[in-house]
């Protein structure tokens, strides 16, 4: 196979980018200088050795310690220990943050419970969740979770099956389960919402 072609299936793995797109990410490349290519192959080749997962959160972050397990944000003795977000993935969290609406922690799921899904658990972090979230209950320092998730069909069907999974725990424990307000439309995914958009779903959460 020619390194065009192995390049542009390479590229079309990515979420929400097509063959065609691939394609043009791989002639785009071939337009630009040596330096350049060569700088994109050496921020790829350190993508593992400098971002790890966060032992708490799961969120990847960057750190060239290799002994460190913690993100910034988990870390911090400034964060609010009683409000947990719960989203989909790494760049939802992140345009929250950008919000600057929230001062609690977070909990990065890895993706969504599509509709009709017959195994739920292995869709995302269901056993991470479940000991994150007992664990914070037993220590009662946890008083509410947020369900930051997407407004489209997949999110909901996440929110519901999320919501379902800690009820056991939520009830025993007095702990508030709360979704999104006003301000993030049906169909919307969070990733694409801006700042003022997720500081009103926040703020109006129910």
């Amino acid at each position: 196979m020619n390194p065009i072609q192995k390049l542009t299936d390479y590229f079309a793995e990515f979420p929400g980018i097509g063959p065609r797109q691939a394609r043009r990410f791989v002639y785009y490349l071939l337009t630009r200088n040596q330096n350049h290519i060569d700088e994109i192959a050496k921020l790829m080749g350190t993508l593992k050795s400098q971002v790890r997962i966060c032992t708490s959160c799961y969120r990847f972050f960057q750190s060239e310690n290799r002994d460190a397990t913690l993100c910034d944000i988990c870390s911090s003795r400034n964060r609010d220990n009683a409000l947990l977000v719960i989203v989909s993935r790494d760049v939802d969290l992140e345009n929250i943050e950008r919000a600057h609406v929230h001062s609690g922690k977070y909990f990065v799921l890895g993706g969504g419970v599509p509709i009709l899904e017959k195994e739920p658990e292995k869709r995302i972090r269901s056993n991470e969740l479940l000991r994150t979230v007992q664990t914070r209950a037993e220590k009662g320092e946890l008083k509410e979770i947020i369900l930051a998730l997407n407004a489209t069909p997949e999110g909901e069907n996440t929110a519901e099956y999320v919501e379902s999974l800690l009820k056991p725990i939520t009830s025993s424990s007095n702990i508030k389960v709360s979704h999104l307000g006003r301000g993030i439309s049906t169909g919307t995914e969070l990733e694409y919402s801006d700042a003022d958009t997720i500081k009103n779903a926040l703020n109006n959460r129910n």
